[in-house]
């Protein structure tokens, strides 16, 4: 997911005001699971906002960058 998050990150013009958030995301992604494997219940809930977290940013880029519908 976050190679993911970060492939679309790029992709993103360099004033998408979504770029920043992204960044944030993916800054906090790769500071949580540079710490090895969760062993504690705390550690478990840490990794699972951090998905969410991610699910979120992913979102949010799928919803700017689907065509506008014309009616």
């Amino acid at each position: 997911m976050a190679a993911d998050l970060r492939h679309r990150c790029e992709a993103l013009p360099a004033n998408s005001e979504l770029r920043p958030l992204a960044r944030v995301v993916l800054r906090e992604a790769v500071n949580r699971l540079s710490t090895g494997p969760a062993a504690t219940v705390a550690r478990v809930q840490s990794r699972a906002r951090l998905i969410q977290a991610l699910y979120r940013a992913l979102d949010r880029l799928d919803t700017t960058q689907q065509p506008a519908s014309t009616t």
